[in-house]
């Protein structure tokens, strides 16, 4: 006899409108979920998360309420010191050349620094911090397409897995697994003090919430169908 399906209960059915929104977006660990309490702040929450150790959930949850260009600088530090990191093998050229590119976009974030960045973050490679926070810089523009097309947007929100991924593995650059967490750590607070500069976390909440809403229509639009033409009335 088959077994009944069970479903199991939403862990965010309590919380307001953008708190759902934001977990969703940022996707935090299950461990992390459990000490979710919809009735606090998000700073206690992020406060709870990062006294338990949850770093990668904490990691994710700040990269969700940065905006684009913040979000890239956040994760170019975090490369940066991935590639000086004590203990950490030597880097190329490429690295060093890509993190210099991506410097440029986040000083002058035009349309040219950002495919420099995209060029030169493949020649890193993007299996390395940089070379995701380059990839992020692609995808924090208006068009993933070539230059002199139509342009053709990004999904809403496609570069903050990258984002956290580059931070995440710059953490681990030195190989030594007792300065995971305090490198991690020092990464977060460079987040938070980002967002303090926003005015703290619900101003950086709703900041984020109504970007992503207009980057959503704007995608909605240009990725539309075109409209069938008509067709002209029978004679």
């Amino acid at each position: 006899m088959t077994a009944p399906l069970v479903i199991a209960p939403d862990p965010l059915a309590a919380c307001p409108p953008l708190l759902r929104w934001l977990l969703e977006r940022s996707a935090p660990d299950d461990e992390a979920l459990v000490l979710l309490n919809p009735s606090r702040s998000l700073e206690e929450l992020y406060g709870s998360w990062l006294q338990a150790g949850h770093l990668p959930s904490v990691i994710r949850l700040i990269a969700g309420v940065l905006p684009a260009r913040e979000n890239v600088w956040w994760a170019w530090v975090s490369a940066r010191f991935a590639a000086q990191a004590p203990g950490a093998k030597a880097p190329p050229a490429a690295v060093h050349t890509a993190l210099a590119a991506v410097e440029q976009w986040i000083v002058r974030p035009d349309d040219d620094a950002r495919r420099k960045a995209w060029d030169v973050g493949n020649a890193a490679g993007l299996d390395t911090p940089v070379g995701m926070v380059a990839a992020a810089v692609f995808l924090s523009g208006n068009t993933v397409a070539p230059p002199n097309v139509p342009p053709v947007p990004p999904p809403p929100g496609a570069a903050l897995p990258l984002i956290s991924g580059a931070i995440l593995m710059a953490g681990a650059a030195s190989g030594d697994p007792l300065q995971l967490a305090p490198t991690l750590t020092a990464f977060a607070a460079q987040g938070v003090e980002i967002i303090k500069r926003l005015n703290g976390w619900d101003a950086a909440l709703q900041l984020a919430f109504d970007t992503h809403q207009r980057l959503t229509q704007e995608y909605a639009r240009a990725t539309a169908a075109p409209a069938a033409p008509a067709v002209p009335p029978a004679r």
